[in-house]
């Protein structure tokens, strides 16, 4: 978990809606994809078309559409327009560092965020998590969960401050990107009142 490897995961998934958004108001028409306009979107503004990706998108057949296009068209426009870019993608990926992500989330904003030592959802301190792995009451099968781990609020959105929360492996896990962060609270106070509980 690096300050570099989470500009990439917010520039890919800028990207990916960037795209989506471009088939969608292009239909089947060409378009040539421009690193400014690139830079200049901003996905904080665009709730309409999140939920268009991720309730329509993901969840209708291959041969509905969103928007009047055919959901494979969307797909396979996706993948040759990310196909095209190969070239250009590093200049794009270092242009979206440079300009837009050690804005939305300074180095020293993360270096604040890493030093959390409790998860938000369930208030459990890496210090009790710690103690239960020493004690020997901690049963996952790999090393995750050792540390607290980012999560976005919104997971739909770019690693931007306000939308970072620390959060421990089980809540992060559970949340995945299905619960808002106030649906997820109680489940999240429920496991950690049973991780605080295991003496």
């Amino acid at each position: 978990m690096s300050y570099q490897s989470k500009s990439t995961d917010s520039f890919n998934t800028r990207l990916r809606f960037y795209l989506f958004e471009k088939v969608l108001k292009h239909k089947n028409a060409e378009f040539k994809p421009s690193l400014q306009e690139f830079m200049d979107f901003d996905l904080r503004d665009k709730e309409e078309l999140i939920y268009k990706y991720t309730a329509e998108y993901y969840h209708k057949e291959r041969n509905d559409s969103v928007d009047g296009v055919e959901i494979d068209k969307i797909y396979k426009f996706i993948k040759d327009s990310e196909n095209k870019l190969k070239p250009r993608l590093e200049e794009w990926r270092v242009g979206y560092f440079i300009e837009v992500f050690s804005r939305i989330l300074s180095k020293n904003q993360y270096e604040k965020l890493i030093k959390e030592t409790e998860c938000y959802y369930c208030n459990t301190s890496i210090e009790k998590i710690q103690e239960l792995i020493e004690a020997g009451k901690i049963y996952k099968k790999n090393e995750r969960g050792w540390n607290l781990e980012i999560d976005r609020k919104e997971p739909n959105q770019e690693y931007f401050y306000d939308n970072l929360v620390m959060a421990c492996y089980w809540c992060n896990n559970a949340k995945t990107d299905e619960f808002t962060p106030d649906e997820f609270k109680p489940i999240g106070e429920a496991i950690g009142k049973v991780l605080r509980s295991r003496k």
